[in-house]
């Protein structure tokens, strides 16, 4: 069984990754249920969260770990780059001298990473001073095609092309060495968003979690497998 976050009539999916879910577990026979957050919230799914399989947005999804304990659980590192933890107040202090970082919050989908300079710095300015966020620096290259790498116990298990130009392959050499280097420590299932540079290089420009990642493209039965497979792992390990 598969608990799915539906709208709040229970009528529909909640969003489309959760229609995903839906479809994927009715083509791999496997029986699904429609529940709200409300209910999740509520306790009165606490007794089937380390037998069952829920899927949902990720504010629901941390509600469902934070029942059980389980805070935040999250892929070992974000990029194989080097990075820096900065307050939002000592990024904009950063930035305002001149600086140019790429930005992404350490809590998972706080906000969409992005590059920021002191044109775009009025892109942070609603955020909390004290908010942790992770800074990179830049490419040294234009990013022509951006991927979406899917990986399933160590092997890649679909690739889609997030933005960019749809027509230029990736080459699947570099990221098997990527995957090689980290199986050890990642988990079952995860993303590599892997950017194809103007000057023909490849790079990572972030690793995810799959509990929290949406469906680009791939087969639903597919999709449906890798959540399930990462949802259990997190539940047997705690993280």
């Amino acid at each position: 069984m598969i608990y799915i976050q539906s709208n709040k009539e229970k009528t529909l999916p909640h969003h489309f990754d959760c229609a995903c879910a839906l479809y994927g577990a009715i083509e791999n026979a496997i029986d699904y249920k429609l529940i709200t957050f409300e209910e999740v919230q509520s306790g009165k799914f606490d007794n089937l969260i380390k037998t069952r399989c829920f899927v949902g947005s990720v504010e629901f999804m941390r509600e469902v770990f934070k029942k059980i304990g389980i805070e935040n659980p999250r892929v070992p590192l974000n990029s194989n780059r080097t990075h820096f933890a900065y307050t939002i107040k000592e990024i904009r202090e950063r930035i305002s001298k001149g600086e140019i970082w790429f930005v992404k919050p350490y809590e998972i989908k706080h906000f969409t990473g992005l590059v920021v300079d002191e044109i775009s710095i009025s892109c942070l300015k609603d955020l909390p001073e004290e908010l942790i966020v992770m800074a990179y620096e830049p490419f040294e290259s234009k990013i022509l095609t951006e991927y979406r790498v899917y990986v399933h116990n160590n092997k890649i298990s679909d690739i889609r092309v997030y933005s960019g130009d749809p027509f230029v392959m990736l080459p699947e050499v570099y990221v098997q060495n990527v995957i090689n280097n980290f199986k050890s420590t990642f988990p079952c299932a995860y993303t590599i968003d892997v950017g194809l540079l103007q000057s023909g290089q490849c790079v990572v420009v972030e690793f995810n979690d799959m509990w929290a990642i949406g469906n680009y493209g791939m087969e639903n039965d597919l999709y449906v497998r890798l959540l399930r497979d990462r949802y259990f792992e997190i539940i047997k390990n705690g993280k």
